[in-house]
Formats: C-alpha cells, sequence, structure tokens
C-alpha cells in the first residue's frame, strides 16, 4: 500500500531530474507506469541543483571566485537548460515582427546578437550580485546556513514560476516540439507539491515580512510576464518558460540582496 502511494511520487521526480539536469538516472518512461508528472517536481529539482552547486561555499575562497563557480556548476548540472531558453527567447522575441516570425527564429538554433547580449548580462548580473551577496554575509555558522538556504530559495522560487506560466497560458509552437510533451495542468495537490519547497526554503532564506514582500514582488514579475507573453506570441512555449526561469533567478537573488542590507 505504502508503495502503490509513494511509487508515483518517486517516478515523476526520476523523470524530472532526467528532463531537467544532466545527472544520469535509469527511468522507465513507459506511459502504463503510474506518475506524478514531472514538472511538478521542478522546484525541487531547484533544491537539489542548488545543494549541488553550493560546494564552493565550504572553502575560505574570495566571494567572487566562490560566486563564478557555483553559477559554473549549476549551469553544468542542468546543462544550460534554462540559459538555451533565455537565449532563444531574446533572439525571437526581440528579433521578430510578429507571432509566425517570432516562433520560427526560436526554433532557429543558430545564436544571434540578443541572445548573445542576453546571456552576457544574465550570467554577469547573477554573478555580480551573488558576489556582492556572499561579501556582505559574515564568515560564522549562520551566514552560512543563510547563504546556504538563499542560493537554494534562488533555484527553488525561479522554477516555480515557469509552473504558474504554464499553467495560465496557451502553448504555442511552430511544429513538434520536444517541451509539449513536459506541459501539465496541474491539480490542486500537485500545486502544493510544487509549492512546499518554495515557502520551506523561503522562511530559512527570509524574514516573514521580506519573504511576504517577495512573494508579492513575484507576482507583480508573473503578471508582466504574462502581459508580455500574450502581446509578443499569444502564449508560451519551451523557450519562454527557460527564459522566465532565468529572470526568476535575478529577481530572487536582488530580493537576497535588498532584503539582507
Amino acid at each position: 500500500m505504502k508503495g502503490m502511494i509513494i511509487g508515483p511520487y518517486w517516478q515523476g521526480f526520476k523523470r524530472s531530474v532526467v528532463t531537467y539536469t544532466r545527472i544520469p538516472l535509469k527511468v522507465d518512461w513507459d506511459d502504463n507506469i503510474k506518475h506524478i508528472p514531472a514538472v511538478c517536481f521542478l522546484p525541487w529539482i531547484g533544491l537539489v541543483v542548488g545543494l549541488l552547486s553550493a560546494w564552493p561555499l565550504w572553502f575560505d575562497w574570495s566571494a567572487s571566485l566562490q560566486a563564478l563557480l557555483m553559477l559554473l556548476t549549476a549551469v553544468l548540472l542542468t546543462g544550460g537548460f534554462h540559459e538555451d531558453g533565455l537565449m532563444d527567447s531574446c533572439d525571437g522575441l526581440v528579433g521578430g515582427w510578429d507571432k509566425e516570425q517570432r516562433l520560427a527564429i526560436m526554433k532557429d538554433s543558430r545564436i544571434g546578437s540578443y541572445a548573445a547580449l542576453s546571456i552576457w548580462f544574465s550570467l554577469s548580473l547573477k554573478w555580480a550580485l551573488l558576489s556582492e551577496l556572499l561579501n556582505i554575509i559574515p564568515s560564522s555558522f549562520l551566514g552560512f546556513i543563510y547563504t546556504l538556504s538563499g542560493w537554494c530559495a534562488v533555484h527553488v522560487i525561479a522554477r516555480f514560476i515557469p509552473i504558474v506560466l504554464m499553467n495560465t497560458l496557451a502553448y504555442v509552437s511552430m511544429g513538434q516540439s520536444k517541451a509539449s510533451s513536459m506541459i501539465a495542468k496541474l491539480e490542486p495537490s500537485q500545486w502544493l507539491l510544487a509549492l512546499l519547497p518554495c515557502v520551506l526554503i523561503g522562511v530559512l532564506a527570509f524574514s516573514l515580512l521580506d519573504m511576504i514582500m517577495m512573494f508579492i514582488f513575484t507576482a507583480l514579475l508573473l503578471f508582466l510576464m504574462r502581459l508580455y507573453l500574450r502581446k509578443k506570441i499569444s502564449g508560451f512555449n519551451g523557450d519562454t518558460l527557460g527564459a522566465s526561469e532565468q529572470i526568476g533567478e535575478i529577481f530572487v537573488i536582488t530580493c537576497l540582496l535588498v532584503s539582507y542590507s
């Protein structure tokens, strides 16, 4: 009985790990196997990525080097999955003149000027913000706990944003897309599963008031994202979900910096 309850969650989590990271796991993709939709575990995958990429915090290195290695490790763990979406989205959404052209550009594997600019500014911003955050946090056990929980919060909360977008916008694409098989409209219990790590890690990383303010501004950010995507392509696709996650990371690091300051 216990296995019948836990089994679908474990299957969904493994599928999520294989889909959203480069961590090797053996997964049976048979549709007849009961599983919770993999996308429900996206914030949990953020927790895994955050914990594994935080290893530089154990060493007495400069904040800038720690930040660089943390970012590099996170990219290696995910294979640049979300960064690729950011680059494709910027090329298409900014460079295209209409919906069809924007979607066509996003399907093109070549990198344009907007993609190059977006990834440079995105990584530079994250490195600068994270370095500043590491610099102002005192070197102590509590400081370590705050930094670790804050870094995990960045990856957890940022990965909740794409879930909201895919459940509140229409899916659009040109031709076949790998992302279409991962799109899922969540049930109430699945929403709780996705939201749980955001709250648990948020409590550790923020004060109660700051966490409430952060979630309010996250809702505002989501509102603006939805307006922009509706205007540009009348919905979302896999690339824009990746882009929203990257914007979310920058946003949460900024919130942490403001909260601690």
